[in-house]
């Protein structure tokens, strides 16, 4: 991901999770529906919904490197595709947002 320094993501507040071992399930209370989460998905999706103010992709990135042994260009390329498959099925939202630094946007 090119990280865009205006850049934050946001977690939709009609979303509820709950975790596992194996990942997350999240139940969007809005439309009704369920969604299972992969462990790597499960981090970025937890990244994100305990930033009540957004978070930016890098401080995602960050806390990922703490999970899990792998490439920060592999890492960076999980978060974007994650993210914008959220976005689609609208559980997240991108917003851009003046002086948001996403290397010092973590909660």
């Amino acid at each position: 991901m090119k990280p865009e320094a205006s850049v934050r993501w946001l977690a939709c507040p009609d979303v509820r999770s709950t975790y596992s071992d194996d990942g997350a399930v999240l139940l969007d209370l809005g439309k009704g529906r369920c969604y299972s989460l992969n462990r790597v998905a499960a981090q970025i999706w937890k990244a994100v919904e305990v930033c009540p103010e957004g978070v930016g992709p890098d401080a995602i990135v960050e806390e990922l490197k703490t999970h899990f042994v792998v490439s920060e260009e592999e890492l960076r390329a999980d978060v974007e595709e994650c993210l914008l498959r959220l976005q689609s099925s609208g559980l997240v939202t991108r917003v851009r947002a003046e002086g948001f630094n996403t290397a010092t946007a973590g909660c």
